[in-house]
């Protein structure tokens, strides 16, 4: 039997192994640097993972900057690949089909971290915003200098979600940035680390900032699993919600969203593609008392 085919078994491993992250330790000079060097260091770790699924000859996606920017520490302790695989590939996919089928030509990566799809995927009109940490991009942009873009452009933005700093404000900055164009949002490994009012915020200013016809894509947990008390990598988790789709809706005004239980997807080793054929959706009634990892989908309509 498949573990992927039996989403109640999948749930439990998925359980387990965040609970496992939340025992991981940090590399000393990293938690010499708390707290927000640990977020920076969590980028590491899923670079890390990204590089290790890139090696494998079913992969489901292939970062050749992986390794690179996962640097020795990264490497060394990868984030769970029961989490970074299908999160990254259904990222992936989002951004294609919206890209494609939708014309959406901006992407704004919330809290981007390590990732490198602006020198993977090969969306030659597609404009690319990257957000996160100063101290991320310190270390970040040299060692991107040289490599070749497959998109547009590529522009940094750099803030601090924590400090209530205005990532907005700096966005609206950067030139090529139309908040009267419809925007892919992916807010990858992010919203966990934010506590309810800093959530809150961040709805308020993405959907200020997006046009009739935007999408966004984050993954979270349910308001229960906030008292796990779960830390990975020297961060915590602060925050979980079961009524995303109110949220988005009443912050945001992306009326139309789907809470997917992430135990219900399919890494299609096979046919190297994430099956959503059995995913299950979930209400807020269905998510109360539970721990439930969750992605979530929503568009403004």
């Amino acid at each position: 039997l498949r573990v992927s085919s039996m989403p109640s078994l999948r749930r439990a491993f998925a359980v387990a192994a965040v609970l496992f992250a939340a025992k991981t330790p940090m590399p000393r000079s990293y938690a010499q640097k708390m707290p927000k060097a640990s977020h920076a260091f969590t980028a590491k770790m899923c670079a890390g993972s990204r590089f290790l699924e890139s090696q494998r000859r079913d992969a489901l996606f292939v970062d050749p900057l992986a390794s690179k920017l996962a640097g020795p520490e990264g490497l060394q302790q990868p984030m769970g690949d029961w989490i970074m695989v299908p999160r990254t590939r259904f990222g992936d996919d989002f951004i294609i089909e919206h890209y494609t089928q939708r014309g959406v030509r901006q992407l704004v990566l919330l809290g981007a971290g390590m990732d490198a799809r602006a020198y993977r995927l090969r969306l030659p009109e597609l404009k690319v915003f990257e957000v996160d940490l100063p101290i991320l991009f310190q270390d970040k942009e040299p060692l991107l200098e040289g490599e070749t873009l497959r998109v547009q452009s590529r522009t940094a933005v750099p803030t601090d979600f924590s400090s209530g700093e205005d990532w907005s404000w700096r966005l609206r900055q950067c030139p090529d940035f139309d908040p009267r164009q419809p925007t892919v949002w992916l807010l990858e490994g992010l919203m966990m680390y934010l506590t309810a009012r800093e959530a809150s915020e961040t709805f308020r200013r993405l959907g200020a900032l997006s046009a009739v016809g935007s999408a966004l894509f984050f993954d979270a947990i349910s308001a229960s699993y906030v008292r796990q008390g779960i830390v990975v990598g020297g961060a915590p988790f602060l925050g979980g919600s079961d009524r995303y789709g109110d949220w988005l809706r009443d912050l945001a005004s992306f009326g139309s969203t789907q809470v997917w239980d992430f135990a219900s997807l399919q890494v299609d080793r096979w046919n190297r593609r994430l099956n959503k054929d059995w995913a299950r959706t979930l209400s807020p009634a269905e998510l109360y008392g539970r721990n439930v990892v969750l992605f979530v989908e929503s568009h403004k309509v």
